[in-house]
Order: structure tokens, then sequence, then C-alpha cells
């Protein structure tokens, strides 16, 4: 399959381009910032440019589209946050709809269901428990959760107008690497709450996890848009979870009685569909406030 996929460049993007490269697939690789050194050849373009993509995805059956301002904070300001991640998102999502490409993964984000002045201070707030990728969008006043929200709304009207379109959205959590592993490895383990995201259930997916569930994604596509939600969450050895719910979300709902809840996270959607468990769980010991 011949792929583009936007923001290559990145953590995210870089991973992504190995892993499709690996699994046989023709990628394109464009940035704003070069790199000589990913799987496949990258063609720097900016995506803020209309027309930018256009020549890069002639003959793309797919597009992996990734390449946004990463964070709240990545802007020179709110306002051009939102701005510039809403003009990137129409301009990758028209391009490939006139280019007729078959099929659109895009990743969005974890903000987009929660409020971020909510997830500061305990007690907590979620839509609910287990928490899961049809939490219906919160984002409060963030620039960055309000562009993926956009994009998001974009994709369905698209998947819904072209029936033989194939859209994914992914609603990553917090993504790490190595610094995360070393990281919970200080201390034997013992982590305070405060830098475990309680006010995210702790969700979390490695890099290698979030680009090899690109790749299942490309291999297994459905017409129509579906939405997922790839997320770890920490194993508290010293800590019941119906006592960590008690304690940090008093006031969320719980879709089962607490002692009966597994996991802050539900992704049976992703297990059933795309057979994609992640590689990596962290058992940590909870310090205490």
């Amino acid at each position: 399959m011949r792929v583009l996929v936007t923001g290559a460049a990145g953590k995210l993007g870089s991973q992504t381009v190995a892993v499709l490269a690996r699994a046989g697939h023709e990628v394109r690789a464009t940035d704003m910032r070069f790199r000589s050194d990913l799987a496949a050849p990258l063609s720097p373009a900016n995506l803020l440019d209309e027309h930018a993509l256009y020549p890069l995805l002639e003959g793309c059956e797919a597009l992996v589209h990734l390449g946004n301002h990463p964070n709240r904070f990545a802007g020179p300001s709110p306002q051009r946050l939102l701005a510039e991640n809403a003009a990137m998102n129409a301009n990758a999502v028209y391009a490939a709809l006139d280019r007729g490409v078959r099929q659109i993964v895009f990743a969005s984000s974890i903000q987009v269901l929660i409020p971020s002045e909510e997830i500061r201070d305990a007690p907590y707030y979620l839509p609910y428990l287990p928490l899961d990728a049809n939490a219906p969008a919160n984002p409060g006043l963030n620039p960055y959760a309000l562009s993926k929200q956009l994009a998001e709304e974009l994709l369905r009207v698209a998947a819904r107008t072209k029936p033989e379109l194939a859209v994914t959205v992914l609603r990553y959590p917090m993504l790490f690497g190595d610094w995360f592993r070393a990281r919970l490895a200080t201390n034997g383990g013992r982590v305070p709450p405060e830098h475990v995201h309680l006010g995210e259930a702790t969700a979390h997916l490695s890099f290698e996890d979030a680009a090899r569930l690109i790749a299942l994604v490309l291999e297994r596509p459905r017409a129509g848009y579906r939405q997922y939600f790839p997320a770890q969450t920490l194993d508290f050895v010293n800590v019941p979870l119906h006592a960590l719910i008690e304690r940090f979300y008093p006031t969320v709902a719980c879709r089962q009685p607490s002692e009966r809840i597994e996991r802050l996270v539900d992704i049976t959607d992703l297990e059933r569909d795309l057979g994609f468990v992640p590689a990596e769980r962290a058992r940590v010991e909870l310090a205490p406030a």
C-alpha cells in the first residue's frame, strides 16, 4: 500500500514510518523539519499551505496524519495554535479526499475528553470509569484539544458523506519513550501522585505501541468512521484499584461497582477489532501524598 505519513520527523512519525516500511508498505514521509535518517525519504512540506500535500498524495491509498503542533504549549499563542492546527487538519483531509485516498488515520488526543483545568488537582474529573473511546468530547478551552475535536468532526462528516472512505481516529494518551521508563525506575518504583497523570486516569502508551497500532489499522480497513482510545494504565502494587478510585475519583460515575473494575481504561474494542494489546505494563508503588 502506498501511504503518506505527515509529521514524519517527530517521535511517533519516525516510529510509524519505520513500522510501515518494515511491513512492506510504500511509505512517503513529510514534515516541516528535514531528517535524513528515516526509513523512507522525507519530502519537506508546510501543512499550512493548502496545496502542499496534493503532489505527495498522488497515487496514495492511505493518509496517516500526525502533523500538528504537538501540545497546548507549542504555539506562539492559543489563538495561533488553534487556527494553525485547524488549518493543517483541513488541508490534509481535503487534499486526501480530492486525491481519492480511501483510508485516513488521524492522531487525536485524550485531551479532547477532559478539560485541562480538571486534571490538575484531586479529586479528579473523568466522564466515567473505566474510560473508553466513546467518552464525549469535552475539551474546555484547551486550544490543542479543540483543534483535535474539530478534526474529529470533519472526519466524521467526511466518512458519512463518502461511504467508501475508512476513517480511524486514535485518541492517544501521553506517549512515552525511554525517559518515562527511566522515571518509573527511579526510587525503587515509588512514584508520587503528581507524576502519574491521575487526572488522565494514568493513561499512557509507548511510541512503539502507538506506531504498531497504526500499522494494524491500515491492515484492517473498515469503511466508515471509528475511534479508539489506545492506552495502558499503571498497576499500583500497594493500593487496591477500588481504593484508588474512591480516593482520587469519588465523584466519577462508575459503570460497574468499583470493586469489580480491573482497569481504569477499557480497550476491549481494540482487542476485538484489531487484536491490539499494548506490549508494556508498568507496575509501580504509589508514594504517600
